[in-house]
């Protein structure tokens, strides 16, 4: 019986601290930018143009996919913010289809245009 006091307040701190983290940080999709508000007590937003992102990555760990979710890495042409990682949400696969749309199109309203070095 002793032997299990300790796994069950490793796990349950581990649950408060991602508890905490989860609720920690706020995502606002709009179809021209990604605003970001990180923090529970003291706040900071970020927010990333939707023309500016130029890859997209979809990560699917076997912890995060079993539970349904999945991590989407956002790569920017932004100096300031060069990586987005969003995850926690549900159907994101289907939200990253949606966001790279809706890049594109950003990028064609604005007439903007991305090189490729080799």
């Amino acid at each position: 019986m002793w032997q299990w006091i300790p796994i069950v307040l490793t796990l349950g701190i581990a649950y408060l601290f991602y508890w905490f983290t989860s609720i920690g940080i706020t995502y606002q999709i709009t179809t021209q930018r990604i605003k970001i508000e990180r923090g529970v007590l003291s706040k900071a937003k970020d927010s990333v143009e939707l023309f500016t992102i130029e890859h997209f990555d979809l990560h699917k760990p076997l912890g995060m996919r079993l539970a349904g979710y999945c991590v989407l890495r956002l790569r920017s042409s932004d100096t300031d913010f060069q990586t987005v990682s969003i995850y926690g949400i549900q159907n994101l696969e289907s939200l990253a289809d949606t966001l790279r749309e809706c890049s594109l199109r950003e990028r064609t309203r604005r007439r903007i245009t991305s090189i490729i070095q080799p």
